[in-house]
Formats: structure tokens, C-alpha cells, sequence
């Protein structure tokens, strides 16, 4: 009996995955920056704190499902939520 593998084991699931996550990463670090750079840009700290909620608990789920992908992509996703909170707190 041959085992079947799963859908998230074949190689164009992970480019899909990989892709998402490097597109996510993009966004978010891009905004994470932006706060850091442009005093002037729009900040809602309930929306940040929404998404670094949303993204730990993901991350979570991730860790113990075992898929590298979505553990990279929340890692990611996490940090730049908190680091946006972070410069809207410190511009108070």
C-alpha cells in the first residue's frame, strides 16, 4: 500500500505558501517602517493590537501543527504588529 501524501507536502502548496508569506512580510514590515519613518502617517493601535493578537495565536496553531510556512510567516507576522504598537505608544 503506497502512503499518500498530504497537500500541503507537494512543492507548489509550499511556492504557494512560501509566496504568501514573503508577500505578508513585505506588507507588514513595510508599514512597521513607514511608522518609524513618517511621523505623520496614521497609526490604530486597536487594529495593531488586534493583528499581533490574531498573529500569536496563529502562531500557536502553526507551531503545533508543525508547517515552517505559517510558523514563518506569524513569526513575522507578530513582530511587526508589536514593533508598530511599540512606535504608536512611544509617539503617545
Amino acid at each position: 500500500m503506497r502512503h499518500r501524501r498530504r497537500a500541503g507536502d507537494r512543492g507548489w502548496v509550499r511556492a504557494v505558501g512560501w509566496t504568501a508569506c514573503l508577500a505578508l512580510a513585505a506588507s507588514l514590515t513595510y508599514t512597521f517602517v513607514r511608522a518609524l519613518t513618517d511621523p505623520g502617517s496614521p497609526l490604530d493601535p486597536a487594529f495593531f493590537g488586534l493583528q499581533t493578537a490574531a498573529s500569536l495565536l496563529f502562531l500557536v496553531y502553526a507551531v503545533k501543527l508543525g508547517n515552517r510556512v505559517f510558523v514563518a510567516a506569524n513569526a513575522v507576522a507578530v513582530l511587526n504588529a508589536a514593533g508598530t504598537l511599540a512606535v504608536a505608544a512611544l509617539r503617545g
